[in-house]
């Protein structure tokens, strides 16, 4: 967590949403600060990055957006 992450960017126009990040930032992020059977809520959740990293690293996940919500 002291290191310098080197994450190359996520494609727009591949995953069809104007500010998506990379799956690599959520697996870090998710793998360091949770547990499997932990909840991670997204208030932002967009394209769901988060949500589909959250379930394959065996987490629930809850999101939601302006127009979208997800519970899983």
């Amino acid at each position: 967590t002291i290191d310098v992450w080197e994450i190359q960017p996520e494609s727009a126009t591949r995953v069809n949403h104007p500010a998506p990040f990379p799956v690599t930032l959520a697996e870090r992020c998710i793998d360091l600060y949770s547990f499997k059977g932990d909840l991670v809520l997204d208030p932002f959740m967009g394209s769901g990055t988060t949500g589909k990293v959250a379930n394959r690293l065996g987490r629930r996940f809850v999101g939601y957006d302006v127009t979208d919500y997800l519970i899983s």
